[in-house]
């Protein structure tokens, strides 16, 4: 029952935003309706707010960014979930409240990338749900092997994630346009809040987890392989 209490919002928010449905149709319907002329998907440039026009290949660009960035908050809102599910019946209340904390955060995050996911009218990724699912199983089990090795897993994903969002930085900041200000600056955010998170993790002793190494690594290529598949799909 917890799984579909996560998975519901997603499938949800896919739906509102459009990751299930077809380009082909809405253009089709858009060619007979007025009313939807404005979400036609335009084969050279992208509108927003009626004032930005992007090559093709900026467009592209910021369409992987985007839908990878929903999907990767997504995941990291089900893994303190899941992480809770396990940790937050222990009595502990400080680290309660520091996974609950951490998990607000969270949210906000995935709630500024669904905002430009319709600013940027990205077509999300149909691993939504996947990203749903595989980050509360994640978080659970990373949780019953102990505090410390839930730590690892966020020590793991947050030096991903925090590589991740500065090779985005890196890249968006070639792009002069002031309609991007505010995607720069909601990344620059999120990538500040998520090396917090790295600290944290850290400083509440994810080094000192069995198998440290060997949990690390695999938490954080199975980050890499998420990313790579979440800008595509």
């Amino acid at each position: 029952m917890r799984l579909i209490a996560v998975l519901r919002p997603t499938v949800a928010r896919a739906v509102a935003s459009g990751s299930i449905g077809s380009r082909r149709l809405l253009n089709s319907h858009a060619a007979h309706n007025p009313y939807l002329k404005d979400f036609v998907y335009k084969d050279t440039v992208r509108v927003k707010d009626d004032s930005l026009t992007l090559t093709k290949e900026e467009h592209s660009m910021i369409d992987r960014f985007i839908r990878v960035n929903q999907a990767g908050e997504t995941a990291a809102v089900s893994i303190y979930q899941g992480q809770m599910a396990i940790l937050g019946n222990k009595g502990d209340m400080k680290l309660k409240d520091l996974l609950e904390h951490m998990r607000e955060q969270e949210v906000v995050h995935l709630d500024i990338m669904d905002k430009h996911i319709v600013d940027f009218r990205v077509r999300p990724t149909i691993l939504q749900p996947v990203a749903a699912v595989g980050g509360y199983i994640l978080g659970v089990t990373s949780a019953l092997l102990g505090v410390k090795s839930a730590m690892t897993c966020t020590e793991a994903v947050e030096t991903r994630i925090g590589m991740h969002y500065n090779d985005q930085l890196r890249d968006l900041y070639k792009l002069k346009y002031p309609q991007l200000d505010d995607l720069k600056q909601s990344i620059a955010k999120c990538r500040d809040e998520e090396l917090e998170h790295l600290d944290t993790a850290v400083d509440h002793g994810s080094q000192m987890a069995p198998l440290h190494k060997l949990q690390f690594e695999l938490i954080k290529g199975g980050c890499g392989v998420a990313i790579w598949l979440c800008e595509r799909i």
